[in-house]
Parts: structure tokens; C-alpha cells; sequence
């Protein structure tokens, strides 16, 4: 082994240790296994952000790297190509300069009402820290124009461009979930009710097999009449309706009556 590799193993079994303590510590409610962590540690290595920062500040969202906008703006302080003034910030409005090796580089807005046409205010963030949501928009918006150089070539986005509710520094508000619209993925049928427990959903179920197959969709087919597919494409869409809030007690468990049934069914064709 030469010394470039064996610096290399050091260098990830370090990483690997720490993104372990940090998961395990409880304190990053998003992340849900010990590979999560780990690739977060490693996409903020990339950025050059430290261990703690990349588990606070990044998330992965549809495999792309999402980042709050304190940790955009410390990217382009830390940066020496880079700078930035901003030259206007209320609740209406927040305009940014971007600075390239002191020559003004160009101007990044965001505007109250672009994002009332985007449909962003209907976020409680947006309600409660309007100023505070314009800027975190305006700095991503103008970092990845004018200073594409501190994301190290990778395509940077927040997590509201991808879906999530966020909080006043961008950050993904851990009171609320991810809601996408249910599809079917290429997911091997032995890890979908996983998924769709990662979700929300808790399986705890004897149900027999013909229970399982007389369950019904919305439009009344037979959940043993679908394909392993169409069981696929339910099972993760039932996971986010059970993450969402407000839910009554009765729709609760009829959704997750549909993933047990779902459970039972797969298991019993994989035998």
C-alpha cells in the first residue's frame, strides 16, 4: 500500500468516527442510519466544512446536497475570491452584491412577491420571518451566479427549492416532513416497507394473507391483484401520508392498515 492510500483510509476512518458520534449522539433528527451520516460528513468535506457543520447544515434531499444559508454565506466568507454586501433587507425585499476578487461580480434579489408567485409564503417561516426567508433565497440564489466556485462543482440548492419546510436560517424545520407526490421506484421488494417506515410508518401486524389481498385502493382494486410495482409505488406513498400532520386517529389507522397489508403480501410472494 503506498502512503497516498494509507492516508487516504486514515483520513475516511476519521471521518468515519466522527459521523458515527454524531449520529449516535441523537441530536440530528434527520439523519436515520449511519451511512446517512457519513454521507453528509462527506459532502460537507467537500465544501470544506467540519464534521459538525455538514450534520447540521447539510441535507441530502432526492440525492442532491442541500444547504441552509448560514452555511452559504460562511462558505463565501471563507472563501478569499469571494464577498458579499448586502445592500437592501426588509420584509418586501432583499438585495445582495456579490464580490469577486473585489470587483463587484453582479447582484442577487428576491422579492416578496416572487415568492408569493412561487407559493413560498403559505410556509409559517415565511409568515413569521419574511425578511430573514428573503435573504436565505437571495444569498443561494446569488452564490450559485456569482461564486459557483465555493460548492467545489457540485450543484447546490436549499432545502425549500427541493420540497422541505424550512425554518428562518434556512434550515429544514424538523417539525414538519418532506411531502412528495407518491410514485413507484425501483426499489427492490425487500426494502419498501422499510422505506415507507423511514416515512412515518410503524409495521405491527399478524394479518393473514387474505385479508392482505382483499384490502382495496381508492378505486377499489385488490392490493393482491397489483403487481409487485404498483404494491411498491402504495407502500412509499403510504409512508409520507403517514408523516404527515394532522392526521385523525381513524385515517391513521386505516393508512397503516394498508401498509401492513402490504407487508404481508410481499413477504408471502418473496417465500
Amino acid at each position: 500500500m503506498t502512503d497516498k492510500q494509507l492516508v487516504v483510509m486514515n483520513d475516511f476512518d476519521t471521518m468515519q468516527k466522527a459521523s458515527m458520534a454524531l449520529f449516535k449522539s441523537g441530536y440530528f433528527s434527520d439523519v436515520k442510519s449511519e451511512a446517512q451520516a457519513i454521507v453528509k460528513v462527506m459532502a460537507g468535506r467537500e465544501l470544506g466544512l467540519p464534521a459538525f457543520a455538514s450534520m447540521a447544515g447539510i441535507h441530502i434531499i432526492q440525492g442532491k446536497p442541500a444547504l441552509g444559508s448560514n452555511v452559504i454565506a460562511t462558505l463565501i466568507d471563507n472563501d478569499p475570491r469571494y464577498d458579499y454586501k448586502v445592500k437592501k433587507h426588509d420584509a418586501k425585499e432583499c438585495v445582495i452584491d456579490f464580490y469577486r476578487n473585489g470587483e463587484l461580480h453582479g447582484t442577487s434579489t428576491f422579492t416578496i412577491d416572487e415568492a408569493n408567485t412561487a407559493g413560498l409564503t403559505n410556509n409559517p417561516s415565511w409568515k413569521k420571518f419574511p425578511s430573514d426567508m428573503l435573504f436565505a433565497r437571495a444569498i443561494t440564489r446569488g452564490a450559485r451566479r456569482f461564486a459557483p466556485g465555493i460548492f467545489g462543482g457540485s450543484p447546490i440548492y436549499t432545502p425549500e427549492e427541493l420540497g422541505a419546510e424550512v425554518d428562518e436560517d434556512g434550515y429544514i424545520d424538523t417539525t414538519h416532513r418532506i411531502v412528495e407526490e407518491p410514485s413507484h421506484p425501483e426499489i427492490p421488494d425487500s426494502s419498501l416497507v422499510e422505506a415507507a417506515q423511514e416515512l412515518g410508518g410503524v409495521v405491527k401486524t399478524t394479518m393473514s394473507l387474505e385479508t392482505a389481498e382483499n384490502m382495496k385502493d381508492s378505486k377499489g382494486k385488490r392490493y393482491g391483484d397489483m403487481t409487485n410495482d404498483d404494491l411498491s409505488g402504495y407502500s412509499i406513498g403510504i409512508g409520507k401520508l403517514l408523516a404527515k400532520n394532522g392526521l385523525t386517529p381513524e385515517k391513521y389507522d386505516e393508512y397503516q392498515m394498508k401498509l401492513d397489508a402490504i407487508k404481508v403480501i410481499l413477504e408471502a410472494r418473496n417465500k
